[in-house]
Formats: structure tokens, sequence, C-alpha cells
């Protein structure tokens, strides 16, 4: 009996150290080294919600599938030239690294992500004169890196849909993918999935590039972005992207119709 005490006061002991990272707090020990290995020691803004924000849910009801949007104020809007989003606790922290043109007034991006247990989500904006902005938010998750995939949906490996809003401000593009991350199980054999994800998307208007994204496993199956600008975005709006398998993937959006080509 007393081994037994003394074993459960040493654990008690060792549990607030073990457990520290796993709060909200933008010192984080998962933070920190990220931090180190992307931007150094510069500065970076947190506190100017009128120059950008990002939202996403406190507890989300699909850890599997996240939404998380960033928005950007005047100020910042055609001014950012990369924004990065990190989820500190997931295998693979970096959900996407987006280079964006410089003098389109994007004013808003939307992901959905994987989110694998409790954690900060933060995106880090570099603007054209290099100040460093972050945004964070605190989601309460759990499995999302190893729910299995989805039955629901149709549509082959490939297809692209465009989804224009209304008013020809947002679109959203999404591409039928599984992404799947390796560290899912298929529920009828037991046996492990293995990793095929989306590396690389591109949007562009025309020649213009709009959005360009290296990505990975944290994306949600079927990687979905839209963006959002004051001004009209202007057709035909092409998606190009390639998976880890180097299949590629195109399609083009052009008002009344879409042009698509699967994987080559």
């Amino acid at each position: 009996m007393m081994n037994r005490n003394l074993a459960m006061l040493l654990l008690l002991a060792v549990a607030p150290a073990v457990y520290a990272d796993v709060t909200p707090s933008s010192s984080s020990g998962a933070w920190q080294g990220l931090r180190a290995t992307y931007y150094g020691n510069k500065e970076i803004g947190e506190v100017d919600e009128k120059l950008m924000s990002l939202a996403a849910p406190a507890s989300t009801p699909d850890p599997s599938a996240t939404p998380v949007t960033i928005r950007f104020g005047t100020q910042a809007a055609g001014k950012v030239k990369q924004v990065r989003l990190i989820i500190d606790h997931n295998p693979s922290p970096v959900a996407a690294t987006m280079q964006l043109e410089q003098g389109v007034p994007i004013d808003e991006i939307e992901l959905r992500i994987r989110v694998d247990r409790a954690t900060s989500v933060r995106a880090i904006a570099e603007l054209d004169d290099g100040t460093l902005e972050m945004r964070s938010a605190w989601v309460n998750a759990s499995g999302g890196c190893s729910s299995p995939p989805s039955a629901a949906g149709a549509g082959a490996l490939g297809d692209v849909r465009f989804r224009p809003g209304a008013d020809g401000k947002a679109l959203q593009v999404s591409l039928r993918h599984p992404n799947n991350s390796g560290f899912q199980i298929d529920p009828i054999s037991g046996d492990a999935i293995p990793p095929h994800y989306v590396l690389h998307m591109r949007l562009r208007s025309g020649e213009q590039t709009l959005l360009d994204a290296d990505t990975g496993i944290s994306l949600a199956e079927n990687p979905t972005v839209r963006i959002a600008s004051e001004q009209s975005l202007k057709g035909p709006l092409t998606l190009e992207a390639v998976d880890s398998k180097n299949e590629r993937y195109e399609a083009t959006w052009n008002s009344a119709t879409t042009a698509k080509s699967g994987g080559r």
C-alpha cells in the first residue's frame, strides 16, 4: 500500500509538468519550438484585431473538419505576402503555408482543418513591409487526425467544385481527395490507411496567382479553401493541385462552364 501511495504522489507531482503545454498559451513549448524554426527572434504583433483576426470554434463539433477563418482589415488586405496556419499539437503542425499575390485585396481566407487534441491554432501573416502579425484561437478537440474517412458524398478522386458567392466577391473551391493522414484505420479491414494527401494548391485568375499554398495532412478530407474580396473575383479562375503520389489535378471555372482534368 505504501508503494502504491508513493507512486500516486509521484504521478500527481509529475502530471502538471506533463500537461503544462496543453493549455491556451502564446508561450507554450510546442509553439516556442515552431516559432524559432520559422521566425527566429523576429517580433510578432498579436493585438490589433482590426488589422487581422482569426475565428475558430472553441469546441469543434467535428475535429476532422474544423472551420478556421482568417480576416484582414483594410490596413492589411492586399499587403499580405504570406500566411502560415499552425496547429500547435497536431502531429504535423503546419496545416498550410499560403503565398498571396501582393496588391490583390483578399480580405478573408477560410479552410477546414484536422485538430488532433486541445490546442492553439495560429495564423501568422507576413506583410509587404516585413512585419509579422499573429492571431490565435484555442480549440478543444480530440482525434481529428485519426478519424476514419467519411463515406458520405459522391464524386471521383480529383473532382473540383467551384462555389462562387452571389455577389461575385467570394469563391469556395473544393478538391475531392481523401487527404489521408497516415494515422487512420480502415473501419472495415482494421488495417492502417497509408498517407495520401495534397501537397500543393494554387488558385489563379487568368495568369495571375491569387493564392499559392503548400499543404499537408492537417487539412481536412476533400481540401477546401474559400477566399473573399472587396472586389469582384474575375474569371476564369483555375485550381491546380498535386498530391503525395505526384497526381496532378486542374480545373477552371468561367462563370457558366467548368472545365476539369483529373489526376495524371
